[in-house]
């Protein structure tokens, strides 16, 4: 017998999405707006009507089935469909109206050159029936998301380029070494035991570059450094006062400005990161997909000729 999708179904994968997502039912009342009662009966209906079991919950916690781990990936894969299929008519139609899906590195918003604030604006201005979703991940993350079509449009920093996408480089950031103004290193003079130091030193990585960061510096591996995921961790290390490392100096301007941190020796310890803006080889056929592509184009252009002047 050919099981035939209704709207019933369709609602209540809604609500299996939402309980995966959340990692359990309690987490998923407050996205979903109902009770962890209603939910593990929906969850319940689910099951009858799919006639398998999607997931453990009881007092070891929530755990997804082999089976549950299928259904949620292609009910993911039918919710894209249908949004695809929703932007596709209404353009068809005439409509800038749908969904677009950017991926963005951490803490590009105090960048000056990054063009993602400026080309949505643009793209606002154009439609107000543009649904914008933008996720800040990993180098990596933004590439697999571009692969798997869960985002059209990334920018970031990648030491490798992927076959199946298209990198173009749009700007640089310049990164500088930082330490707390607290942190003892600041208050040696000469310049080769400050060097010394600095080789020594506790520091903070990030483990997307995979310690390339510290090569500049190099690395003690006796020494308790600290390994971060994301800019914002790598602030708060370096501002407790004993760890040093990288930051974007857009990123650190601010704490410069209040005196509450400064760079060691910027014109020796620094490096440059490549920015890139990515996207499929072969895109998703959309009018905003490629609206945006245009008006992020427009900013790339103005930020360069403004620095011919």
């Amino acid at each position: 017998m050919v099981y035939r999708l209704n709207d019933i179904d369709v609602r209540l994968l809604h609500v299996y999405r939402a309980v995966v997502e959340c990692r359990g039912f309690t987490n998923a009342q407050a996205v979903l707006n109902i009770s962890q009662p209603t939910i593990s009966n929906h969850i319940s209906e689910l099951e009858d009507r799919l006639g398998m079991r999607l997931c453990d919950r009881g007092r070891k916690g929530f755990r997804l089935s082999s089976k549950g781990k299928r259904v949620y990936d292609e009910a993911v894969n039918l919710f894209k469909a249908h949004e695809h299929f929703q932007s596709v008519t209404l353009e068809l139609k005439g409509k800038m109206s749908g969904y677009l899906n950017i991926g963005v590195i951490d803490n590009v918003i105090t960048d000056q050159e990054c063009p993602i604030v400026r080309a949505l604006t643009l793209l606002n201005n154009k439609s107000e029936e543009v649904t914008c979703r933008l996720e800040v991940m990993t180098p990596l993350e933004l590439e697999r998301g571009l692969l798997d079509m869960s985002i059209d449009v990334a920018i970031g920093t990648f030491d490798r380029q992927l076959s199946g996408l298209k990198y173009d480089k749009i700007y640089v950031e310049r990164n500088q070494l930082y330490a707390s103004i607290n942190n003892p290193i600041l208050k040696i003079k000469t310049k080769n035991e400050l060097r010394n130091a600095v080789s020594r030193a506790r520091k903070v990585a990030r483990t997307y570059v995979e310690g390339r960061d510290l090569l500049p510096i190099g690395n003690d591996r006796k020494t308790g450094n600290a390994n971060v995921s994301n800019l914002e961790a790598a602030g708060l290390l370096i501002l407790s006062g004993r760890h040093i490392g990288f930051l974007p100096r857009h990123y650190a301007a601010r704490w410069v400005a209040n005196n509450e941190m400064a760079s060691i020796l910027e014109k020796e310890y620094k490096y440059e990161s490549d920015f890139y803006l990515v996207k499929r080889k072969n895109p998703r056929s959309s009018m905003i997909v490629e609206t945006f592509l245009e008006d992020l184009q427009t900013v790339i252009n103005e930020k360069k000729l403004s620095t011919q002047y």
